[in-house]
This record gives structure tokens, sequence and C-alpha cells, in this order.
């Protein structure tokens, strides 16, 4: 096999290769990156438990990774829940090597009735691009939602910043109110 032949194979090979290879141990490159839930992401649910009724709704979440240190990364979230405004929470999660992802998203700014978000997820391959296969549930007595998707990336220069789906806002704009929700660090 030629050289160059020999390198394409491995690289198309490798492309599929799950988060728990060997050669996947560092995912300090999601700092500076941000995802978005692409159209067919878009559905969720709400539980009502006192009319015990399930109803879809849409969940545009964006976030901004602002830091990444050991496995553990932090940053600002956008949320809009159907018609309802734009929410902030501030993000900090983390990812094993095997690509194995645990999220916070906590209420900002913060109350003493601010609630806590919690979502679990894996990076996945998709094609050549990694996602985030997140899943999470919030809520109250009053009603949860319960939501999934793979979540992808956005940078400017592409169609998804400048018109998130589901909201038709650029990135900028959607997460305007949320800038100051990321964490600060020490040390």
């Amino acid at each position: 096999m030629k050289p160059r032949l020999l390198v394409t194979a491995l690289a198309v090979a490798t492309a599929f290769l799950p988060a728990s290879a060997a050669t996947v141990r560092d995912w300090s490159w999601l700092n500076g990156t941000t995802w978005y839930v692409p159209t067919n992401g878009l559905p969720a649910y709400v539980y009502t438990p006192s009319q015990n009724q399930l109803s879809p709704i849409q969940d545009q979440t964006v976030y901004t990774i602002t830091g990444y240190r050991n496995g553990y990364f932090w940053g600002r979230t956008a949320t809009k829940l159907g018609d309802g405004a734009v929410t902030c929470k501030a993000l900090v999660g983390s990812v094993t090597p095997e690509g194995s992802i645990y999220l916070t998203f906590t209420d900002q700014p913060f109350t003493q009735s601010s609630t806590t978000t919690t979502g679990l997820g894996s990076m996945v391959r998709k094609g050549y691009q990694w996602t985030m296969a997140n899943q999470m549930s919030t809520g109250s007595s009053a009603a949860q939602v319960g939501h999934w998707a793979y979540m992808v990336q956005t940078r400017p220069g592409t169609a998804s910043w400048y018109s998130l789906p589901g909201v038709n806002m650029s990135v900028p704009d959607f997460m305007a109110p949320c800038m100051a929700a990321a964490p600060s660090t020490t040390g």
C-alpha cells in the first residue's frame, strides 16, 4: 500500500473510533467552543403532574465553554423554552478521558430560590465532527422538562452562528444577556 493511501485509510478509520480509544485522552480543545441544539434536536417535553399531562416544547440551548482544566470545564449557557424569555445559567461540567460528560447548570444571577439542572452525556463522533449527546431533566413539583439532543459546535462564519434553529437569532444576540453567567476561577 502506498504511504499516502495508508495515511488516508488510517485517518478515515480513526474518524470512527469511539471516545474510549486510547488516542483520545485530552479534551482541552473544548475550551473556547460554542455548542447549540440543531433543528432535529429542538423537541423537548414538559410534564405537568397536576394535570398528568405531557406536552411538547422547543428547547434551544447554547453554551460557550470559557475554561477547561484536567477534565473539568465551565462557561455560560442561554436557554429558550418555547415562547419564554432567554434564561441564563452558569455551566460547570466534567468529561472523562473516555468521553462521558456530567453537566450542571445553575441560574444566573443566583438567588436563594435558584435551581440547578443536571445533565449526562457523552462525546460522540457523527460524521467527521464531535457532538455532545446530552440529556437533562429540570423543574419543580409543578412542572418538569426533559430533553436530549446531539449538540453540535457553531462558530463565526457558519449558518447556525447567524441564525440559530428555533429562535432565528444570531449566537451573539442570543447569548448577550448571559455574558456574565460564566464562573470565574481561582488558582
